[in-house]
């Protein structure tokens, strides 16, 4: 038996058993290798499931450790190999589950540096997103910002633009409201009998003075022309007491003729009001004083024929200027009491649109109007500002010339010298005339207005408010003809036709009746009558009813064929469905296509206060042949705004008219355009002329030119300046 068959197996075993007991031997097989048996199945290496974590690499188990072979047992080959493949086995899955644990940790890490960049990604994309939401926002923000500050520039240009019409309304109430302390109403047919009386006065005494002033400047011209035949007791350079004297005899008759405009001149500056009647009083004044110092001083120097027939032709100028006034109220006067139910002319400011409208209202009050008409008037107004400056600048100028010769006695000669230009006879006749005249044509027209105050307050209107019977009176619409559908009767149709537009309170309501009436049609009575844009509606027994334009069956969607030209066709809808086709015809009248003219030519525009819905600015635009934006129309809301008669309540009227329709209207408009505009250019002319006279006569005083200041050049200066101011005038009637 071989050596190692001697072993003691029980020996051997409780060596073995020594050995730490792992799943990598089994000591069974080993005892049956040895023994020589079958040798057992080498036991498959058990692996513990663990959960997944980073797993570091770590030296093999102790379950690797060699077994202490016993010094006394010798190992045979088969034992080697054994512990060999064991060994093997053992190391394999140690690779192995390195390996493993190693791709366990890179997979862990890949998978931690994917979550990183995905959530670094993500932060970036969270903060660009932010980035952009905020960029976005302040843009939005800024053009919100710019798009406030314009909005609140232009209403803060609006609200002041506003508040200088409200400041200059409020200021224009408060003067009204102080002058009409001062103003006593009468009865207007007293008035006008009144003002026709004075007018008929004031022109006979006016002629009168013109006499006496053409008398004056005979005698003031002839001493310098031999052609002129002259007693030679009345030549002042020959006899200078008596001719001196003779001149002073015609300047007192003269202020006797006119002593009402004389003495008014004086009243009104001590009242605190001066007027230009207060330069021509003092001018005559002045050249009576300067006769006076002629007689006493004759020696004295400077020219030797006073001003008399300039200051008798500026006191003519005023009385002329009285008498046009008159007549022109009493004309206003006789509009008033021939008028039953006057309607109004107001220049209503519309805080809406912000623009001034020229819109007819009836006369709320009959005494307004009167009190416009007695109220001071533009010129008026100015002479409070020009006559004080021209007066105190006359006093200044001639102490400053006669003490600059030496000779205070000079002064009277050149304070009646400057006052003879202070006041141009274009100055004094700026508006009486233009308002005579004025007063003339409209009261032809059937109307009258109240002044040049208020006429600058009608130039001043940027549109004009016209209504159905101003673009269409009475007569100039008809019914041409009735297209029927086959559903109802023509007489149904029209009297449906009829039915809504009467309860609607149009004009075209009116032409329908009466044309159904003379057809002997049939009446119906229309209920929850209602105007939309482009039509009216309502409920004809148990129907409902539409009629309307093109535009409103378009936008039914009911279709429809095209009208004529010239022709507007009206559709009449039952129940949803198209019953029949209304034409009607709008004729043109000559009054108002001439005024509708007029208006172009006074470059102002339309706003049509009109509820009939086929009247739009286009089909008036194409009827007058006028521009295209010519006309406005506001929405049904607005057109009922304007036609709320108490829409120019509080206004003073401008002007009354006594006829309907837009030819009387415009008239007035027309009347106080030139009016306001002849007064303007009348006041500026005269003004530029005065104190361009008074600074030349100053000069002329001042280098002691006497020859140039005679009696002939004042008079040539006067009627030099009025020549403009007279063909001013001739334009306003």
């Amino acid at each position: 038996m071989d050596r190692k068959d001697d072993m003691d197996l029980e020996s051997l075993k409780n060596m073995l058993s020594d050995v730490p007991d792992t799943d990598e031997f089994d000591l069974d097989s080993i005892i049956a290798e040895v023994s020589g048996q079958a040798p057992a199945k080498a036991a498959e290496p058990k692996i513990t499931a663990e959960p997944e974590k980073p797993v570091e690499p770590q030296p093999a188990p102790a379950a690797e450790t060699k077994a202490e072979e016993p010094k006394t047992a010798p190992r045979n080959k088969k034992d080697k190999t054994a512990k060999k493949a064991a060994e093997t086995a053992a190391e394999h899955e140690s690779v192995e589950e390195a390996r493993e644990a190693r791709i366990a940790a890179r997979e862990q890490k890949m998978a931690e540096r994917e979550r990183r960049t995905a959530q670094k990604i993500a932060e970036r994309q969270a903060r660009r997103e932010a980035k952009l939401v905020e960029k976005e926002a302040a843009e939005k923000a800024a053009e919100q910002q710019e798009i406030v500050e314009e909005a609140a520039a232009e209403e803060a240009s609006r609200k002041a633009s506003i508040s200088r019409k409200q400041a200059r309304a409020a200021r224009i109430a408060a003067d009204q409201a102080e002058e009409e302390e001062d103003i006593k109403l009468v009865d207007p047919e007293v008035a006008m009998h009144a003002a026709r009386r004075r007018s008929g006065i004031l022109s006979f005494r006016s002629l009168l003075v013109l006499i006496l002033a053409a008398a004056a400047a005979y005698l003031s011209f002839a001493p310098s022309f031999e052609a002129l035949p002259l007693p030679v007791v009345l030549d002042i350079l020959q006899n200078p007491t008596i001719g001196i004297g003779a001149l002073a005899a015609l300047q007192i008759l003269a202020l006797l003729i006119g002593i009402d405009v004389f003495g008014n001149g004086f009243s009104s500056l001590l009242h605190g009001r001066p007027a230009r009647g207060t330069l021509v009083s003092f001018a005559a004044l002045a050249s009576l004083l300067h006769c006076a110092s002629l007689l006493v001083f004759p020696d004295q120097g400077g020219v030797a024929v006073p001003y008399t027939a300039v200051s008798i032709l500026l006191l003519y100028a005023e009385m002329r200027e009285a008498r046009g006034r008159s007549l022109a109220q009493a004309r206003s006067y006789r509009a008033v009491c021939e008028a039953e139910q006057p309607l109004a002319v107001y220049s209503h400011y519309d805080s809406e649109i912000d623009a001034c409208n020229a819109v007819k209202c009836p006369l709320y009050d009959a005494s307004s109007f009167l009190t416009e008409i007695e109220r001071p008037d533009t010129v008026d107004r100015f002479s409070l500002i020009y006559t004080p400056i021209a007066l105190a600048l006359a006093i200044i100028l001639s102490l400053v010339a006669s003490f600059n010769c030496g000779e205070p006695v000079r002064f009277f000669w050149a304070f009646s010298a400057i006052l003879s230009v202070s006041a141009p006879v274009g100055l004094l006749c700026a508006f009486g005339a233009s308002y005579k005249n004025t007063a003339s044509r409209l009261l032809r027209s059937g109307a009258a207005i109240a002044g040049a105050r208020q006429a600058n307050l009608l130039r001043g209107t940027e549109k004009v408010m016209l209504l159905e019977n101003d673009l269409f009176p009475t007569g100039s619409i008809e019914l041409e003809a009735i297209d029927n559908l086959g559903r109802i009767t023509d007489e149904q149709i029209l009297g449906c036709a009829a039915a809504l537009t009467e309860s609607a309170g149009l004009e075209l309501g009116r032409v329908l009746t009466d044309t159904t009436k003379e057809r002997f049609g049939i009446t119906f009575t229309a209920r929850d009558v209602r105007l939309v844009e482009g039509g009216v509606t309502g409920a004809v027994g148990t129907s409902r009813i539409v009629l309307g334009t093109a535009a409103l069956m378009v936008k039914m969607g009911i279709p429809i064929e095209s009208g004529h030209k010239g022709q507007i066709n009206m559709y009449l809808v039952v129940d949803n469905a198209l019953a029949g086709v209304l034409t009607m015809r709008y004729q043109t009248t000559k009054n108002t296509y001439k005024a509708m003219r007029l208006m172009r030519r006074m470059h102002m525009n339309a706003v049509l206060a009109v509820r009939d819905f086929n009247i739009s600015p286009a089909m008036v635009e194409e009827e007058f042949d006028l521009r295209h934006g010519f006309a406005d129309q506001p929405d049904p809301a607005g057109v009922d705004r304007l036609l709320n008669p108490n829409y120019a309540k509080g206004d003073a009227p401008a002007a009354i008219l006594t006829r309907e329709g837009a030819g009387p209207f415009m008239q007035v408009l027309r009347g106080a355009d030139k009016l306001a505009g002849a007064v303007r250019s009348a006041l500026t002319l005269g003004t530029f002329a005065g104190l361009l006279g008074m600074l030349i006569v100053f000069y002329l005083l001042y280098q002691n030119a006497a020859d140039a200041l005679p009696v002939m050049n004042i008079l040539l200066y006067q009627l030099i300046w009025y020549i403009p101011v007279f063909i001013i005038t001739q334009q306003t009637r």
